[in-house]
């Protein structure tokens, strides 16, 4: 029998099954989009780009919690940060495990903290991450992130052979530097490399961000909701590799990945006198006594290119949203002025007395979300919220993006780009200072929530800060004079997780002649600093 017609028979019996088995409790499941006979609602979401917009849409078509059937599976969809917060955060123990991914256990979910299920394993991995990664240890990171910093703003100002596109990526090695030591991994020559997903996954040698950049789409696009009909008819999972050419493709990726993990781990901890790495600390912490040394790689290899993809994105529309909105710049460097003035760079001493540009960092989190669909969570258990049932085995979907635009929280603004949202005035005239549920609060649900949240969200909001504080200090940000305003960017449709940076081109200015010496000396500082280490 094909393959294809004993799954959908399988899958139908398995919709029948579960119409009888729970009938009463199922009369109750939360509301949704109706679906068709057999395939459910999944002719709705395969091949759909950026699904976080139609979750969203259906949010206030059907609820906070909305239900999907994907070929006899359960699915629901998280829209707001109360549910979440209630599910997620006060009954952690049963919504902290993954549903099963076919491809990303191929490609090595397993072995990937933010991938893999929920188990002794993953525990082991997360409180070894969260020894070295956490809010008290994170500022031991702060002289890379100021030294990388300092790079970016210059690469920014002077680097004229790259473009936007690879300098944004570049600025990623701030917290690549933080995983794998000082020496940045962008600081090798770059062999730009088209990714074609469809294809075979490249992994560049001579750029290893760029390797870590595809190895993190390689991951996200295998867990887009419909990316694979596997994961809808597990029976296609039997079928032998030799007549699979995504089991090949994923078995190849998986020896490939892991290869890359281990070099760049063992290289750093090798070279790594200083101990200032992630890697290091990993290697030297008696947290991490219960990994083995693959363990200890991937971890450090999956943090690494969760950071860079945030990261790389996160600034991106940073750059994007400065251009669009030239007032918050010039407001956020009036601030900069007062506090730090114009004779030496930012630094994180500053941070407390810079609301403006805290401000700046959570709303460009808020507005664009680098990640605004979460890997869906799983039900352990049978369970209720608000009177709706939620089936043991559900798929949770977190659709960040409707989470960070809730109306009832943020305003009826919600898709503008304003940080005022944030900040209240100060006592002094034009002066802001940070809402006081704002102080100790992200402002956003962008990190996540429970067990499941980002293990490096400290280290990734330092690096955020000084990065946008040392490019506005030092840089004017303008976009290119050829009918800019009008023709504003457009974001690239596209079946991944992460968030499509929108196609635009920018220039920089330096905002005053000292800028320039300023930076030139500290960037020599920094490199000799790191030659005189090797």
């Amino acid at each position: 029998m094909n393959p294809l017609l004993l799954g959908l028979a399988t899958f139908a019996l398995v919709i029948l099954v579960r119409l009888y088995a729970r009938g009463g409790d199922r009369k109750h499941l939360p509301p949704g989009p109706p679906g068709v006979p057999i395939l459910g609602n999944l002719p709705q979401v395969v091949g759909v780009p950026q699904l976080w917009h139609t979750f969203d849409k259906w949010r206030y078509e059907y609820g906070p919690l909305t239900y999907l059937n994907m070929v006899g599976k359960d699915v629901m969809v998280l829209n707001s940060k109360a549910a979440a917060m209630e599910l997620l955060e006060r009954r952690s123990a049963t919504y902290s495990d993954r549903p099963r991914s076919i491809v990303a256990e191929y490609i090595g979910s397993r072995m990937a903290i933010p991938f893999a299920r929920y188990g002794k394993s993953w525990q082991n991995m997360r409180r070894a991450a969260h020894a070295v990664l956490n809010a008290r240890v994170s500022s031991q990171y702060h002289a890379v992130q100021a030294e990388e910093a300092i790079i970016l703003a210059h690469g920014l100002l002077y680097d004229k052979s790259s473009t936007l596109l690879e300098k944004i990526n570049g600025s990623a090695s701030t917290v690549i530097s933080v995983v794998y030591g000082k020496r940045s991994l962008s600081s090798e020559k770059k062999d730009q490399v088209t990714v074609d997903l469809d294809e075979d996954l490249h992994l560049p040698e001579s750029d290893p961000l760029q390797s870590l950049c595809n190895i993190g789409h390689r991951f996200t696009s295998s867990l887009y909701p419909g990316a694979y009909l596997v994961e809808v008819l597990p029976i296609l999972d039997y079928i032998p590799a030799a007549m699979a050419r995504w089991k090949r493709n994923a078995q190849k990726d998986y020896g490939r990945i892991s290869e890359t993990f281990h070099k760049f781990y063992n290289d750093a901890v090798r070279n790594d006198q200083q101990r200032t790495s992630l890697c290091a600390s990993l290697a030297d912490s008696q947290l991490a006594t219960a990994l083995t040394n693959a363990e200890k790689a991937w971890v450090t290899g999956s943090i690494s290119v969760a950071a860079l993809e945030t990261t790389s994105t996160t600034l991106s529309f940073f750059l994007y949203a400065m251009i669009q909105h030239p007032i918050v710049q010039e407001q956020a460097q009036k601030e900069l002025d007062r506090v730090v003035g114009r004779l030496r760079c930012p630094n994180f001493t500053d941070m407390a007395h810079l609301p403006y540009m805290r401000a700046i960092v959570k709303e460009v989190l808020r507005w664009q979300p680098a990640i605004p669909l979460v890997v869906p969570r799983m039900a352990m258990e049978d369970d209720w919220y608000e009177g709706r049932f939620i089936p043991k085995g559900t798929a949770i979907i977190l659709n960040l993006w409707s989470m960070n635009r809730d109306r009832d929280v943020y305003g009826p603004d919600v898709d503008l780009f304003r940080p005022e949202r944030f900040l209240q005035e100060s006592e002094k005239e034009g002066e802001y200072a940070l809402r006081t549920e704002y102080e100790n609060e992200d402002g956003h649900c962008s990190f996540g929530f429970g067990r499941r949240g980002c293990v490096g969200k400290y280290v990734a909001d330092n690096a955020l800060f000084i990065d946008m504080a040392t490019i506005l200090w030092a840089l004017r940000i303008e976009p290119e004079a050829f009918k800019a305003a009008e023709n504003p960017a457009t974001q690239k449709p596209t079946k991944d997780l992460v968030n499509p940076i929108p196609d635009f081109q920018c220039r920089f200015i330096p905002r005053f002649t000292e800028a320039e010496t300023i930076l030139q000396h500290l960037k020599e500082d920094v490199l000799q600093g790191r030659n005189n280490e090797d």
